[in-house]
């Protein structure tokens, strides 16, 4: 039974390390595609809807995750109710991100301004963040459905909540940049 249980979490391990590779390439293969492609205007505004579109799509879902996440720290949802929507909000999330990535691609980021830089920081940090998330998601899954919050072991309460104040700051990070870029 142990052996099985160290296999998973050596299998959840290596999954989690071959998603950060993921999206650190996915990252930087977007950077260095946006810097030989000349979409025409068509393609730009179409990717600019993408974008915009990937933009309420994963982060709209992420804020819904962290409404329920606050609900259960404040114990008016239960652990069972924040794992319902984790999972089934997991792949908007996550299509978000890589539209997001891929639709960044056609827009001709400004690569030398330094908002640009924090912006693509910013990205990276919440991509990245999400898979770490995952580790917390399926420690969720093993409590009890009525698990309040703060019978959770200290230190999982601090990693849980500094991972979504994480990913809020990077988050709204990325989106205030991203308007202040678009109206300058």
């Amino acid at each position: 039974m142990t052996t099985t249980i160290k296999a998973r979490q050596r299998r959840r391990q290596r999954h989690r390390a071959v998603a950060y590779v993921a999206i650190a390439a996915g990252w930087a293969a977007a950077i260095f595609l946006s810097t030989l492609l000349a979409p025409p205007p068509w393609l730009h505004s179409l990717a600019l809807f993408v974008h915009l579109a990937s933009l309420i799509v994963g982060f709209g879902a992420v804020l819904v995750v962290d409404w329920y996440a606050l609900l259960w720290v404040t114990e008016w949802r239960t652990v069972r109710d924040l794992r319902q929507v984790d999972v089934t909000l997991k792949p908007p999330i996550w299509i978000g991100i890589v539209g997001l990535l891929a639709s960044g691609a056609l827009l001709q980021p400004d690569l030398e301004a330094p908002l640009t830089l924090v912006k693509l920081a910013a990205v990276l940090v919440l991509s990245l963040n999400g898979v770490a998330i995952t580790r917390w998601t399926a420690h969720l899954a093993r409590f009890p459905r009525k698990t309040r919050f703060s019978s959770v072991p200290r230190a999982a309460r601090v990693r849980f909540v500094s991972s979504a104040v994480l990913s809020q700051i990077a988050w709204w990070t990325a989106v205030v940049v991203g308007m202040l870029n678009s109206t300058s």
